[in-house]
């Protein structure tokens, strides 16, 4: 099977989903197109092996009752305590569809920063694009190693693609560079 497919499974009304995480699933809600929502649930281990591998926000395909479908993460919803996955929205997806989702922002470089004795401060962590749904990436990077105190990386200095926009404003800090007191 595709490293990039997701099996999931219809979500029998006769178990909860506390019962349903015990026995190493994660309940799913499945909905977009001009479906009515459906209720799936997914394998624990290789939800997680996929989130690992492509991030929260990436695009793959579920393999569901005979049918492929591309789907996103829309949601991810985490234990608070031990942060593992409890449950997921997922959005369906066509490749000629534009669609809006937060994009993780990594901030590359982090560890020279501190070798020289400086902060970094971090105020997000994603920003909000739009764009179809075969062109957005799992992540953007900003390299932050070269960075003097006070200077500051906005939203307006992150780079996409050009059929990628951004939602948030140009004017939001994402990260600043302090010295230690």
């Amino acid at each position: 099977m595709n490293n990039r497919v997701l099996k999931v499974l219809p979500r029998g009304q006769d178990k909860s989903a506390r019962q349903l995480r015990r026995q190493g699933f994660v309940p799913a809600i499945y909905y977009g197109g001009n479906q009515a929502p459906r209720q799936l649930v997914a394998s624990k281990r290789e939800l997680n092996s996929l989130m690992r591998q492509l991030g929260e926000s990436a695009l793959f395909e579920i393999a569901m009752e005979e049918d492929v479908r591309t789907v996103i993460l829309k949601e991810v919803q985490r234990d608070p305590v031990t942060r593992e996955v409890i449950h997921i929205d997922l959005q369906d997806l066509a490749h000629n569809e534009k669609v809006s989702m937060n994009i993780p922002i990594r901030l590359v470089g982090a560890d020279e920063l501190e070798s020289k004795g400086r902060v970094l401060q971090r105020q997000a962590e994603t920003v909000n694009v739009e764009g179809y749904a075969h062109s957005l990436p799992s992540h953007i990077d900003v390299y932050v190693g070269d960075m003097e105190p006070g200077d500051v990386i906005k939203v307006c200095d992150l780079r996409v693609d050009g059929d990628i926009a951004i939602l948030d404003p140009l004017d939001r800090i994402v990260a600043v560079v302090l010295t230690p007191e």
